[in-house]
């Protein structure tokens, strides 16, 4: 099997790559400040911002291609904090991309659909960015940092909902945990995305790979939702009131960070590339539920190495 290292294996979409992909690659898993260790996949300890940590791995484990998942993703914490987004989310990919090129190591580089302004949603890979806050501007910023140093980058844009590796929760994990809890959420109506499973994206990301394709793949859900129609599906699909998600509107929200309206996804070029029509978001959240039922969040948490463990 091809030799494959997932940075951020700690995080939501690099520990379902590794659960994911285990069986198709041979997976050396790297994590910052979260130890995590998998079955059938090898976990080391990673600073990113170390070039020579970097370029250590990579002649050890001697990898075909490096997914970058490693990434700062908190959207306000970026806001108060830019020097360190950028040192993280555009630093960090370009000193993976750097010792990737010197190795010839591909590149896969997982970006965000925030990188579009919300304007009028449905964007397409050759649309123009237009980023709106500091979390999508230093993803970006990634972008160009991989693609200046690499000769055959694969660039994902995506969203992505599903059971995380750690305590902290997801969109998807916070709407069913509230509502177990007998509480009242908002939902909010101005927000539209097409947010896919991410153990569906994991699985394409590795098809993407067999097929050596390359450049900017817009990866989501073939239909888009708003967030409160999302969280109400999530409520009828678990057997919980509805009612239980009232309507809210992002812009009356007190964040730091500005929120783009609409970032739904046009998925015709992958749609293209894999010859499969993309999930709808009930198609995703069924297999999210289903994930649960088959004892796959146990797993998955199992992998977290408690502190001192």
């Amino acid at each position: 099997m091809d030799r494959l290292i997932v940075t951020g294996a700690s995080g939501l979409l690099g520990s379902n790559l590794v659960e994911t992909l285990k069986y198709r690659f041979n997976i050396l898993g790297t994590y910052g400040n979260n130890p995590v260790r998998f079955k059938g996949a090898k976990t080391a300890r990673l600073d990113i911002l170390s070039g020579t940590d970097v370029e250590g791995a990579i002649r050890h484990f001697s990898p075909q291609a490096i997914i970058h998942c490693a990434a700062e993703t908190r959207v306000d914490f970026c806001e108060d904090h830019p020097e360190e987004a950028f040192r993280i989310n555009e630093e960090g990919a370009r000193i993976v991309a750097s010792a990737s090129a010197r190795h010839g190591v591909r590149v896969i580089y997982i970006s965000t659909d925030s990188v579009f302004d919300g304007a009028r949603g449905g964007y397409r890979e050759q649309d123009d960015p237009h980023p709106l806050n500091v979390y999508a501007k230093s993803k970006l910023a990634g972008e160009k940092a991989v693609t200046a140093r690499c000769d055959n980058p694969l660039i994902v844009r995506t969203n992505i909902f599903g059971w995380n590796v750690q305590p902290r929760l997801t969109l998807a994990e916070w709407v069913f945990q509230s509502l177990s809890e007998g509480g009242r959420i908002p939902g909010f109506t101005d927000i539209l995305f097409s947010p896919l499973l991410v153990n569906d994206l994991a699985r394409m990301i590795g098809d993407l790979m067999n097929g050596k394709l390359k450049g900017i793949y817009h990866v989501g859900a073939r239909d888009r939702s708003s967030k409160f129609d999302f969280a109400r599906a999530i409520a009828r699909l678990f057997g919980m009131s509805e009612e239980a998600v009232f309507p809210s509107r992002a812009g009356d929200a007190s964040f730091k960070a500005m929120r783009p309206r609409d970032t739904s996804l046009d998925v015709t070029r992958v749609t293209e590339a894999l010859g499969a029509p993309m999930p709808t978001i009930a198609e995703g959240l069924e297999r999210f539920k289903k994930l649960r039922e088959e004892g796959f969040v146990e797993r998955l948490r199992s992998s977290r190495i408690p502190e001192g463990g």
